[in-house]
């Protein structure tokens, strides 16, 4: 069957969508992400991102000499860690892997040189892209999507898989870093765990010096509100304060005997609902935050977020001073994201504005944890949800 062929609009959509997918991808890579979480992302975010059905992450195998799939989106339950994809030319991943080069197959039902693997043909994949993944000048594995619909992909298509699998190679090699360095650490702080107090000391002494300069911008901020007679002024002041209170309670969370600065997220949010809570007695506030522990530098725009969020209703949904806040955060382990939900019970607040303050913060903060933000549409009140990536 011969290639599909679009028209230049449809064209250029399609380029844009890759454009924002490699964007999207490349900006969730700024933060340090463990392989076990990386790749389920990955390939949840081809599928995402370019609009196919299937995806996987395959590696070679060194022991077996054979490719394993990794993580994959679109097969069935079980097939992730256990398929298997010999390496030999009449196969398209066993050839990309021998060549380096990438193999786009229109319709593989009518292909004469290549075969189908058992995977694909069972789940009636028709047309295909591999590209290799280079880390550290080797072949660590391959990149494929695949599609029901025979003539799916072209040249841009492979182009968008060879630049995320050229992003997934590089990751690959920091996270490869990374785990070194860990292990460095792990075998210094055994060979020398008198250290331990030592940092649990220097930690405790961070976080009373943070309280501390933390404590004296909102005393800044509060001698600057007294000195205002503009009530928007104030109130501006007010939501500052808000948000210094927000940042504190997130260093509040570190332990002294974590190996890196992570946050707890239930204590964490709950303190924030609690602080609100106590502020307005006709609200009140439920939580359902599943167990989840992010790096400070996610806790604390997670913190600002749900500070923003539960502030605006506050303000806008309940006229009346009266209504129900819910707070909820669930994790997928599938796709290695989770999802934080913020919802009222009020009159709601219309269509966001684009050029809003507050529109601007959420989607700045979303955007710097790799997040998204959407607006589902509701029968009551407004709700907010932003998914964001599991990077520990």
């Amino acid at each position: 069957m011969s290639k599909q062929v679009l028209n230049p609009d449809a064209t250029i959509a399609k380029l844009r969508h890759h454009h924002h997918a490699l964007q999207d991808y490349s900006r969730l890579l700024a933060s340090y992400i463990p392989l076990a979480n990386l790749l389920p992302l990955t390939a949840y975010r081809l599928v995402r991102g370019a609009g196919v059905t299937h995806s996987m992450v395959l590696r070679f195998d060194g022991d077996r000499g054979d490719l394993v799939m990794e993580a994959g989106t679109g097969w069935r339950v079980g097939s992730t860690g256990t398929s298997r994809f010999v390496i030999d030319a009449a196969s398209p991943s066993g050839r990309t892997y021998q060549t380096r080069i990438p193999t786009c197959v229109l319709d593989l039902v009518d292909s004469a040189e290549l075969r189908t693997p058992d995977l694909l043909r069972e789940h009636g994949v028709r047309s295909l892209v591999v590209v290799p993944v280079i880390s550290g000048g080797a072949v660590w594995g391959l990149l494929e999507m695949g599609s029901t619909e025979p003539g799916r992909f072209d040249a841009d298509d492979e182009r968008f898989l060879l630049a995320m699998g050229n992003i997934l190679g590089v990751a690959i090699e920091r996270a490869s870093d990374q785990e070194a360095a860990r292990a460095a650490v792990a075998r210094a702080k055994a060979a020398a765990s008198e250290e331990t107090d030592a940092q649990t000391l220097r930690l405790s002494e961070m976080q009373h010096r943070m309280k501390n300069n933390l404590a004296l911008v909102s005393s800044m901020l509060m001698l600057e509100q007294h000195q205002h007679g503009d009530a928007y002024v104030k109130e501006r002041l007010r939501g500052l304060m808000d948000r210094v209170t927000a940042i504190g309670l997130a260093h509040e969370q570190l332990s002294a005997h974590q190996e890196d600065a992570l946050v707890e997220l239930a204590p964490y949010v709950g303190r924030l609902a609690e602080n609100l809570g106590l502020q307005h007695s006709g609200v009140r506030i439920e939580t359902g935050i599943e167990a989840i522990t992010v790096p400070l530098d996610h806790a604390v725009p997670l913190g600002l977020i749900v500070n923003e969020l539960m502030t605006n209703a506050v303000k806008y949904a309940f006229p009346d001073g009266v209504g129900t806040i819910r707070i909820a955060l669930r994790c997928d382990q599938t796709t290695k994201e989770a999802t934080l939900s913020v919802a009222d019970d009020g009159v709601g607040m219309g269509p966001p504005r684009p050029g809003s303050l507050g529109t601007r913060l959420i989607n700045g903060l979303a955007g710097q944890i790799g997040g998204t933000v959407t607006r589902p549409p509701v029968e009551r009140g407004a709700t907010v949800e932003v998914r964001f990536p599991i990077v520990t």
